[in-house]
This record gives structure tokens, C-alpha cells and sequence, in this order.
């Protein structure tokens, strides 16, 4: 907003709020004003679509001392819809190994993914779709949607509907974003992405994250890069886990094979991943698993956004 203090200091000047404690003075009068012009679109049955989102983001927009002009432009270009939902899968499965242990339900976890990824996406991400939904909540969905159908996160019945769990893959995957990453304190980043050959649908930071993994003491060594010292899952589970790292290298090879058909490169992804679950990865490992991570200890090491929620 180019005119920004301009039209802050109208409503500063327009706006007089009393009795509500020691909230920051501006904030508290933009955030008034607010729920007025939505009760007042409420009571007129105001429309949404009175004014177009394309004709409002290019309008000029300007305050004086006294008045807030709009000037609508010639003509509208199409703005786009924001970040792509591809683009927010990396941040989005590291996001899932922090706070995994948090159990969120996923409008809780959507929306305090948004809050980290915040300061990088702009107006723009958070137009309102058809249906009403924030845009870059809708795309969060689908973002993580195509993670599950992939088998990156765990699919049973409360993951479906509740919330989203990171699999045996899908943590793999998040250690080495976490310790790439960590390497110059981009742990929120947005990668860049433009559309690739053979209808890939996965970053490929993800389809590359285990391509170091050539043996099983490799295998162990990335999950155990990040878990405590002396961790007993490993033992504990070492068939279960002997046969995972076996069907996983199939299934590094299905995730990035040109020759499929995108849905059957879903397909076989997926079936992958739930045989390995089928063959020892249970809920008990997850659990025992979950409880040996260093999470705390990441979570210090990790600058926060300086916007860290909605």
C-alpha cells in the first residue's frame, strides 16, 4: 500500500477507542473499524463481489487530511493467484517435524504455518476464494493433499480428517530440509518453482532429499541426525526398519520417474508407503520415534519470522 502512513494517520485521526486496555492504539482502531464496514456490509447485504479483487489491488489508493480517495484503473490486468501450492510442500513438511508433537488439528496447523511463511507472501495470498476460504489457506490444503497422496504424510482415518502426520518418508524428507536449511537460516523460505518436464507435481527439493541414501547405515544415520544421542528405535525396530529402507528405494525411484502418468506416479507412490506401514512401521514406532527427536533443541536454533502469526 503505497500511501500506507498517510491513511494510517487518517484512521488514527478518524477513529477514538476507549476502555479496551492497553492493546497498540493503531492496531486496535484499524481492527474496529474493520468489524464496523463488515457489520455495515452485513446490514446493507453488500455483496463480495461489488468491487472485483483484480479492480481494488491496481486501484490508487490515497488519504488527505480529511478524506480516503480511491481511483479505479483504466483497464485490470489478471494479478495471478498467488503463491502456488507446490511451492509451500518444503516449508510445509519442515513445519510438520517441529510441531508434530503438538498434535494440532489443521486449521490450527494451517494456520500457524501461514504465520511463519507470512512475511514472504503478499496481499494477494490472502484474497478470499469463491467458496470463502483465504487463498493461501486453500492452497496449504492442497499443498499437503498432494504430500499425502504421495505417502509424505500418514493417511488413516483421523490423518484424513483431523489432522496431518508426517510418514516414515515424509520424515526423511524434513530432516534434510531441516539441516539444509539450518546451514544459512532459511528454515521458512519459499523455493522459487516453474513448471517441469513430465507433469512432476512434487518440489524437487523432495524428490532429491534422499538421493545421499545408498545403504541402510545411511538410512539410519539421516533419522538419527535428528533424534537424540543413543536412541533405542533403531534397535528396537531394526527389521521393520531393514525392509522400509528397501521398498523406499523403490520408492525414490517411482517418485521421480518421467515415464509415469502423474495419477500413476501418485498411485504407486502411495501403495509403497502403506506396505512399508503394512510391514512394521506402526503407530507404536511413530510414537517411540516421535519421542526421540530433538525438538526442543531445533526449535532454539531457529530465528522466528518477524511476523509469526495471522
Amino acid at each position: 500500500m503505497k500511501d500506507r502512513d498517510a491513511i494510517e494517520a487518517l484512521i488514527d485521526r478518524l477513529v477514538v477507542a476507549e476502555n479496551f486496555g492497553g492493546k497498540p492504539a493503531l492496531d486496535l482502531k484499524i481492527a474496529l473499524l474493520s468489524l464496523v464496514l463488515d457489520q455495515l456490509k452485513y446490514e446493507n447485504r453488500i455483496a463480495d463481489d461489488v468491487v472485483d479483487f483484480e479492480t481494488y489491488i491496481q486501484s490508487k489508493i490515497f488519504a488527505d487530511t480529511d478524506k480516503l480517495f480511491f481511483a479505479a484503473p483504466l483497464l485490470t490486468k489478471k494479478q495471478g493467484t498467488g503463491v502456488a501450492p507446490i511451492r509451500l510442500q518444503s516449508p510445509l513438511l519442515l513445519f510438520l517435524l517441529l510441531y508434530h508433537r503438538n498434535r494440532y488439528h489443521i486449521l490450527e496447523i494451517i494456520q500457524r504455518f501461514i504465520g511463519k511463511v507470512h512475511p514472504q507472501l503478499t496481499y494477494l495470498d490472502f484474497k478470499k476464494t469463491k467458496t470463502g476460504v483465504i487463498r493461501c489457506f486453500t492452497n496449504t490444503r492442497f499443498a499437503a493433499h498432494v504430500l499425502r497422496d504421495y505417502g509424505l504424510l500418514k493417511f488413516t482415518h483421523l490423518q484424513a480428517y483431523k489432522t496431518w502426520e508426517l510418514s516414515l518418508a515424509g520424515f526423511l524428507v524434513a530432516a534434510n530440509i531441516f539441516h539444509k536449511r539450518s546451514e544459512d537460516n532459511t528454515h521458512w523460505s519459499i523455493p522459487a518453482h516453474s513448471k517441469e518436464k513430465f507433469n512432476f507435481d512434487v518440489l524437487p527439493e523432495i524428490r532429491t532429499a534422499c538421493d545421499e541414501i545408498k545403504d541402510y547405515d545411511t538410512f539410519v544415520a539421516r533419522l538419527a541426525s535428528i533424534c537424540a544421542p543413543d536412541t533405542e528405535v533403531f534397535e528396537t525396530f531394526e527389521p521393520a526398519l531393514k525392509n522400509a529402507h528397501a521398498l523406499l528405494l523403490g520408492y525414490w525411484k517411482t517418485l521421480n520417474n518421467p515415464n509415469l502418468k502423474q495419477q500413476d506416479r501418485r498411485a504407486a507412490s502411495l501403495e509403497c508407503i502403506q506396505k512399508l506401514e503394512r510391514e512394521g512401521i506402526s503407530n507404536k514406532f511413530y510414537e517411540e520415534f516421535s519421542q526421540c527427536i530433538n525438538i526442543n533443541e531445533f526449535l532454539s536454533k531457529i530465528p522466528q519470522p518477524q511476523q509469526d502469526q495471522l
